[in-house]
């Protein structure tokens, strides 16, 4: 998750506090961020090689199952060297327990799982926590995601995932390439895309531009798997398949939908659940909220394609950035670019306001700018620069640099 030393908790508790008073909606975030929430388990290049997916995080504690490279799992909980995980069911029963983070990569542009693949012997039953997912004949070939004791976590292509004995199957197998479930970043084209929510049977539109970076299919599928929203469990989130020619690879695609300036956070409508509004809250620190319902009242439509939050200095920096601001413009002998002639004397500087603003990249939710400048008293731009997002360090000042 994004987290910025320099911002300043005290204004996160009250922007928080009066939000819920005033809009009452149910700001959710996910387990680590954005759809980071969502993992992929590496091992490395060895197909055979499992990641212990363990009862408590520590080394020793009960084993609950064994992960193959590849298998797509769920963040609940980052404790820094240990991750507590899940893996997710069609029907939202969660198996969970705790791995090292350093076997945990994030969907990435594309990835091809090493899950090994294993034939049914006989009619098999495949199930979950709550019932039958799939009935298996003889021949029938499915994935292997974990091994949990004597019994298999499998990948049924087109139907699910859940449970079955493994003596009920024949030997475990490498996937050659082109039988290897893939994963891939994909976005939503113009004009959006429609398709129903495999949990409530609700119609979900998402707008043009969203970048999708949870979906993968199996081989032979003409539709993607993906997911979208809140993270696990947590409306709104949303699952379904959406057939491959209705997504595109392109990043480039304008974002459709609308954002807001809400406080010192941005709040984008990124789609519909039925007649509701999927809601995105992307506050100054990069931490991202979700919600289900109507724009907050006192939320200001923003009508530029820059996406940008301005407001003074010391509302989004501390008050280390801002001497540090103030320290480099005076020591440096940066230009008044008003003149481009003399330098910012400490006498001008001192007179001088600091204003800040963010910038939000609506497709991804991604703060993707940090800028910081100095106003003389007629309000006239004097100097600024780029600042980094996690420290608030100036990455560019003025145009003498």
């Amino acid at each position: 998750m994004k987290r910025l030393a320099w911002c300043l908790l005290s204004l996160f508790c009250c922007f928080a506090a009066c939000a819920h008073a005033q809009d009452e909606l149910h700001w959710l975030s996910p387990t680590i961020g954005g759809n980071d929430a969502v993992m992929v388990v590496d091992n490395g290049d060895d197909w055979r090689t499992r990641l212990n997916l363990r009862s408590e995080a520590r080394k020793g504690s009960e084993i609950r199952g064994r992960i193959y490279t590849g298998t797509r799992v769920e963040l609940y909980e980052d404790n820094g060297e240990w991750c507590t995980v899940g893996l997710n069911f069609e029907g939202g029963s969660v198996l969970t327990g705790c791995v090292m983070k350093r076997y945990l990569s994030p969907l990435d542009e594309e990835i091809s799982a090493l899950c090994p693949i294993v034939v049914a012997q006989g009619n098999v039953e495949v199930v979950d926590h709550v019932g039958a997912v799939a009935w298996l004949e003889p021949g029938d070939t499915v994935y292997v995601m974990a091994v949990c004791g004597k019994q298999y976590f499998l990948m049924v292509p087109g139907i699910g995932q859940g449970y079955a004995p493994a003596d009920a199957f024949g030997p475990l197998e490498e996937p050659q390439e082109d039988l290897r479930i893939a994963y891939r970043t994909l976005t939503v084209p113009q004009g959006g895309v429609t398709f129903v929510d495999e949990y409530t049977g609700e119609e979900v539109s998402l707008a043009g531009g969203i970048r999708l970076e949870d979906c993968w299919k199996t081989p032979g599928d003409t539709q993607w798997h993906v997911t979208f929203g809140a993270g696990i469990q947590r409306s709104p989130r949303v699952q379904g398949r959406i057939p491959q020619g209705d997504l595109t690879v392109d990043g480039s695609i304008p974002f459709e939908g609308v954002v807001y300036a809400y406080g010192k956070s941005f709040v984008a409508c990124v789609g519909m659940i039925g007649e509701e509004m999927i809601l995105r809250r992307t506050d100054k620190n990069g931490d991202i909220f979700w919600a289900q319902g109507e724009v907050p009242k006192e939320a200001v439509l923003i009508q530029n394609d820059r996406y940008e939050i301005r407001c003074e200095g010391n509302e989004l920096l501390s008050q280390a950035v801002i001497e540090n601001i103030f320290a480099y413009v005076t020591e440096h002998g940066v230009l008044d670019e008003r003149t481009r002639q003399g330098s910012v004397t400490r006498a001008l500087a001192g007179r001088c306001g600091l204003l800040a603003a963010l910038e939000l990249n609506p497709g991804t939710g991604e703060l993707v700018r940090m800028r910081a400048w100095l106003e003389d008293a007629d309000g006239s731009y004097v100097t600024g620069g780029d600042l980094d997002l996690k420290t608030g360090a100036i990455i560019r000042w003025g145009s003498n640099t």
